[in-house]
């Protein structure tokens, strides 16, 4: 299939992505048990880690070496997908909103800035440096949409692929 080597490429694009990501999710889940309101951005970038490691074992079991995988598997990649989508789209929203209004950025950050008392890098490098984020979680939204495009393909084509409940 002319999709596999996209979504190889892809994958080994986001593997690298997810490790940083999940060490971050990690420490987040320890900062939402203090304050509960985190809990929803750690699930839904957890999401994303989770169904990269799981297409990943998708890609390497089940395409690469022909073999049967666990249907609990392709449920794993199906759920945290969907709720991947829902994180890029938000993530997708939130950037083109940031990045197209620099007024209104420039200002959000200054009140951020301005609330933190022990903030030693100046103001100009610290919009820089988040406007630099901005871009990051951009490009990673978009790679990740377009990954999961693909494996939802790759998941009808290798339907076979995938042991029934039992």
């Amino acid at each position: 299939m002319k999709e596999i080597l996209p979504y190889r490429i892809l994958s080994f694009i986001l593997l690298p992505i997810v490790a940083i990501l999940g060490l971050i999710t990690v420490f987040m889940v320890l900062v939402a048990l203090a304050n509960p309101v985190l809990f929803l951005p750690v699930f839904l970038l957890g999401s994303g880690v989770v169904y990269v490691i799981a297409s990943f074992i998708f890609l390497q079991k089940g395409i690469d070496n022909h073999q049967p995988c666990k249907h609990r598997l392709k449920d794993w990649i199906r759920v945290n997908a969907f709720v991947s989508i829902a994180f890029c789209v938000l993530m997708l929203f939130n950037c083109v909103t940031f990045l197209s209004n620099p007024n209104s950025f420039a200002e959000m950050m200054h009140q951020a800035i301005s609330q933190q008392p022990m903030m030693t890098l100046p103001e100009a490098t610290y919009i820089k440096m988040m406007k630099g984020v901005l871009y990051f979680f951009l490009g990673y939204a978009l790679i990740l949409l377009a990954h999961i495009f693909l494996t939802f393909r790759l998941l009808k084509a290798y339907a076979g692929m995938f042991k029934e409940k039992g």
